[in-house]
């Protein structure tokens, strides 16, 4: 079983780069700002103040036990009572009642304690000593820390909100400076008629970079202007000089049509008005294509396949004149499409002299049906993986591939002026079918 080939992937922007960078940056920010503030969060939860307290209420404690008890600090960051069933109350009171240890408000034991002085929350740290006669209580009011924390954390919120909102300005920038400008200079690109040799970009773009792409674009416009000016005035040159020969040999291969010739020059003569208008038909056919489709310009020719394709075949009946193989018509059904008759000339003589080289001894059969020209064959010498492979070479190419000469070429450049579709398929053992769709040049009654 075939494995089915994966799409290939899209490539990314610059934008969508920039945009992504830009993203990332932010996170990253938001990350260590988020993390400052959680280790400045810390520095109030640190074992810092522990061993603080209980350093300073040994002290405080061998000044109560000296009688110098009154003189403990009631006031300030630290602050001391040594409390007994009577005197000052520590501050906050619930102190009084705790059983000795080391009490903290960011542990959440306490929850939200008020203050005594302006009923304010308040945030400390606390240790109660139990001493002979009393119980030490020394807090360390870190409301002035916790305060400059939390302007901190706003602090790095702001900055957050500030990078987001520039990242964002800068995408946005991006946005509007890069990639609508790319997107508008690509749909002016893609809007140029080709037919329009002097169309050109705009040179308004606001940004130096937009405008070095433009300049560049119109310069290829030029060369491109400028060759196809060449190209154009070289066909017209060719068409010129191919077309008088071409008249001259018809005229001369008719006067001498009608001269008294010996028998075995009629043959000869044969070939040449043959080849004549082959090459007729061809000039004719490759000049057309060389033109750029202009439906309004372009006059509406019609051509009746059904009526067409018998005088296709008898014009082709003289291949056979040395085989024993026969020409033969089948089925045709009433068919009319918009297409010049020469053109349909040039791709079904194509495939009838294709199916006549391959084919001694047997029959070759043309036929019209649901809008398909059918050339079958019986012949052994066409390989049809070969033609297939040759066709689909000649779509490949602007030009006929070398030692292939111009039938699939042309018929190939047909197709694909016209939305036909041509199919090249085996028949029986030996034999060959080519199957040209026209249906999309088909006129509906």
């Amino acid at each position: 079983m075939a494995r089915r080939r994966a799409a290939p992937r899209r490539p990314r922007g610059v934008h969508s780069w920039i945009s992504a960078a830009m993203v990332v940056f932010g996170l990253t920010m938001l990350a260590a700002l988020a993390m400052q503030s959680f280790s400045s969060q810390r520095l109030i939860e640190h074992r810092f103040w522990a061993d603080l307290l209980a350093a300073v209420s040994a002290d405080h404690a061998a000044r109560v036990a000296a009688g110098h008890g009154a003189s403990l600090p009631h006031g300030g960051i630290v602050r001391s009572w040594y409390w007994t069933d009577r005197g000052t109350l520590p501050e906050p009171a619930y102190l009084a009642d705790l059983p000795a240890g080391y009490y903290s408000t960011e542990s959440g034991f306490f929850g939200a304690f008020q203050s005594i002085e302006d009923d304010r929350p308040v945030s400390f740290h606390a240790r109660v000593l139990d001493l002979p006669h009393g119980r030490l209580i020394t807090t360390v009011d870190i409301e002035a820390l916790e305060d400059q924390q939390n302007r901190d954390s706003l602090l790095s919120v702001g900055w957050a909100v500030i990078f987001a909102v520039l990242i964002a300005a800068v995408i946005a920038w991006l946005h509007a400076n890069l990639v609508q400008p790319v997107r508008d200079l690509a749909e002016r690109m893609q809007a140029i008629d080709p037919s329009d040799t002097a169309a050109r970009l705009p040179m308004t773009y606001a940004r130096e970079e937009i405008q070095m792409i433009a300049q560049a674009s119109n310069t290829h416009l030029e060369r491109v202007a400028q060759f196809v000016a060449r190209e154009r005035s070289l066909l017209d040159q060719a068409s010129h000089e191919f077309r008088t020969p071409i008249a001259v040999i018809a005229g001369a291969a008719d006067v001498l049509g009608k001269m008294p010739l010996p028998e075995a020059a009629r043959p000869v003569l044969g070939r040449i008005e043959h080849a004549v208008a082959d090459l007729s038909e061809t000039m004719v056919a490759l000049l057309y294509l060389a033109r750029e489709p202009d439906p309004e310009s372009e006059p509406a020719d019609v051509t009746a396949l059904h009526e067409l394709l018998p005088r296709l075949a008898r014009d082709h009946e003289h291949l056979l004149r040395d085989t024993s193989a026969q020409l033969r018509v089948g089925a045709l059904a009433p068919t009319f499409i918009a297409v010049p008759e020469a053109i349909v000339r040039i791709a079904v003589s194509n495939l009838l002299r294709n199916a006549i080289e391959s084919t001694d001894a047997g029959y070759v059969e043309i036929a019209l049906g649901e809008g398909t020209i059918t050339v079958t064959d019986s012949g052994s010498g066409f390989d049809p993986v070969e033609a297939a492979r040759r066709y689909r070479d000649s779509l490949r190419h602007a030009a006929p591939v070398r030692g292939q000469g111009l039938g699939l070429f042309l018929i190939g450049r047909i197709c694909d002026r016209f939305g036909w579709r041509l199919a090249i398929e085996s028949a029986g053992p030996a034999g060959t079918r080519a199957r040209l769709d026209v249906g999309s040049s088909v006129i509906v009654p």
